[in-house]
């Protein structure tokens, strides 16, 4: 959805701006985009967004991501 987004973000410029931000900025962001893709209707699509964006990652960035999803101490 464009939600009267005028032209393509920068995404390279809005990606520094959450990266130079805290982790409360950070996970603000990741929540705001899970809920959004969640509100496409069935988990499976959310599910193979996702996996779409895997296949395109390296695996040093999949490396760098694994900790977002990581379970276990302090995340029950």
């Amino acid at each position: 959805m464009r939600h009267g987004i005028q032209k393509d973000p920068d995404w390279e410029y809005l990606a520094a701006l959450l990266a130079d931000g805290d982790d409360n900025d950070q996970v603000a962001f990741f929540k705001a985009f899970l809920k959004e893709c969640s509100s496409w209707g069935t988990r499976l699509q959310v599910e193979n967004q996702f996996a779409f964006i895997n296949g395109k990652l390296t695996d040093a960035e999949k490396e760098a991501f694994s900790m977002i999803s990581y379970m276990g101490a302090g995340n029950e």
